[in-house]
Formats: structure tokens, C-alpha cells, sequence
């Protein structure tokens, strides 16, 4: 009776014994399971963090060449045509002035700014003609162009030159100068020619002769007309000191120098700034510019 007895309790004690291992070794697996995941969730966390870091400064990155590589240099010209007609005797500092480019405006071989593009400023003083006046006065600074597809280019422009509204004869060569260049009537018959067979292609060909015969006469006319308006201009009246005048597309040349065809107009470069912009005069009539005025703009730098 004893030996059962002794026997049932060294069986209970190894049976706790078990239990307690098995309990144990639960624990230690739950544990190094758990210490797991926190492991990797932080793994995953600096994974992530990281990522979204060089996402963003990947972005960064790209804004800022793309924002460098849309700003013009000091010294840049630009060819512009006012938008609104401006007048000393109305406009009041803070008035928006407003011009579009007359050309591409390329830097570094690429076109930075397209034909057509808006330039915004405003005028920095105005005064009109008046008794105790001795000349009219207007400052126009142009600060920042908006692209075609609404981005803004700061930039910092002065007036270098300007020049009377093109006629509208001028206008028109010019647009059939452009029509001429790129071709739009030879290319349409030489492409007759090639879908045409037999006689039909015989005709498109005389079509494609005197399509090409009349694209030259377009060019020659256009060049004609320009080259004529820019040697009327350039011998009507000027501002004294005035040099350069327009070229044979009838735009200011990059080293014109005060105004043309304007009278009684000039440009005072003395008093002409960074900040104030450049300053129009007349000590015979209130300052007024048409809309349709050209303009030979140069950037500077900006004013700190």
C-alpha cells in the first residue's frame, strides 16, 4: 500500500513538472513572437519613412530644376507689343500694364517663352502735363510673364526701346510671312501629288509649281512690306540719342535704343531703375502709348 502510494505521488510530481515546462516554453515562443513583429513593424516604419523621404525630396528636387530652369537671365531682350493703351493724364501708380511677346524668346538655344505670352506689370509713376508742369511723366515696370499653361516666370523688365504700333498692312505680311514659312500651301499640293495617279497626278503637279511659285511671291511681298515699314520707321521721327531701329520682320533690333515714330516721346535712362522701372517723357504732351506700341524689354536683376 505504501509503494502505491509512493508511486502515484512521484507520478503527480512529474506530471506538474511536464506542465510547468510545456507553460514555460509557451511563454518563451509567445514572447520571441512578439518581440518579432514589433521588430518588423518597426522595419516597416523605417522603410516607409524613408521611402516617403526620397519621394519627397526626389520632388523636391525636380521643382526646383524646373523653377531654375524657367528663369531668364540678366540681360535678356525681349520683344513685346503693349496690350491696352496707357496715358499719363489716367493711369495712377499700381495700374496693371499688361504686353504680349512678338516672338519666341529663346536662352540657351531653347524657347523659354512662346509667341504670345503675357506679360503683366504696372505703372510706378504718372504724371500728366499741367500748368507749373513742365513735362509728363510715366514709369512702367513689367515684373512676372504667365505661360500658356498658367505658370508664372518672376523676372524684373525695363523698357530698352520703343516704336509706333505696326500698320495693318504690316501686320498682314508679317502673319503671311509666317503662312509662307511653314509651308502650308506647298506642302497640301505636294501632298495631292503623291495620292494622285495618272492624269490627276500631272495636275497636282502643275498644282504643286504654282503653289511653290506662289509661296515665293508670298515671301518676297512679306520681306518687301517689312523691309519697307522698317525703313519708314526707322526714318521717321526719333528721341534724340535713339539708335538701332526694327529689322526686317518689323520687330525692334536687340541694340535699339530709345523711341521711334513716337513724337515727342522719349526714354529718360536717367532716372530709369530697378525698382521705378523706366520712365517715358514729353515736354510737349502728355505721355500716351497705344495699344499696339512695340517694346524692346531687357531683364535685370531683381531688387532685393
Amino acid at each position: 500500500m505504501k509503494q502505491l502510494l509512493s508511486l502515484l505521488a512521484i507520478g503527480a510530481l512529474g506530471a506538474c513538472a511536464t506542465f510547468a515546462q510545456t507553460t514555460a516554453s509557451g511563454q518563451a515562443g509567445a514572447s520571441a513572437q512578439s518581440q518579432t513583429a514589433v521588430q518588423a513593424n518597426k522595419s516597416g516604419a523605417q522603410a516607409s519613412g524613408s521611402g516617403s523621404a526620397a519621394t519627397s525630396s526626389s520632388t523636391s528636387a525636380k521643382s526646383n530644376a524646373a523653377n531654375s530652369s524657367t528663369n531668364l537671365s540678366s540681360g535678356s531682350k525681349i520683344n513685346a507689343t503693349l496690350a491696352t493703351a496707357l496715358d499719363a493724364k489716367r493711369s495712377k501708380p499700381g495700374d496693371q500694364v499688361e504686353a504680349r511677346t512678338a516672338e519666341d524668346v529663346k536662352q540657351d538655344g531653347k524657347v523659354v517663352m512662346k509667341k504670345g505670352t503675357r506679360l503683366v506689370g504696372h505703372v510706378t509713376q504718372a504724371q500728366a502735363r499741367a500748368k507749373g508742369q513742365n513735362e509728363s511723366q510715366l514709369g512702367i515696370l513689367f515684373e512676372h510673364a504667365v505661360m500658356k499653361n498658367g505658370q508664372e516666370m518672376p523676372l524684373n523688365a525695363s523698357i530698352q526701346a520703343l516704336a509706333a504700333a505696326q500698320t495693318a498692312t504690316t501686320a498682314s505680311a508679317a502673319g503671311a510671312d509666317d503662312l509662307a514659312a511653314s509651308g502650308t500651301g506647298l506642302g497640301s499640293a505636294q501632298g495631292a501629288a503623291r495620292n494622285s495617279g495618272g492624269l490627276a497626278g500631272g495636275v497636282a503637279s502643275t498644282a504643286n509649281a504654282t503653289a511653290g511659285a506662289a509661296t515665293g511671291t508670298v515671301m518676297n511681298t512679306a520681306s518687301s512690306t517689312n523691309a519697307n515699314a522698317a525703313g519708314t520707321l526707322n526714318t521717321a521721327t526719333r528721341s534724340t540719342g535713339a539708335v538701332g531701329g526694327l529689322n526686317s520682320m518689323g520687330h525692334l533690333a536687340s541694340n535699339s535704343n530709345g523711341v521711334f515714330g513716337l513724337e515727342g516721346l522719349s526714354l529718360n535712362s536717367a532716372a530709369s531703375s530697378a525698382t521705378q522701372g523706366s520712365l517715358i517723357v514729353s515736354s510737349t504732351k502728355n505721355v500716351h502709348l497705344d495699344s499696339g506700341t512695340q517694346l524692346l524689354l531687357q531683364t535685370t536683376e531683381r531688387a532685393q
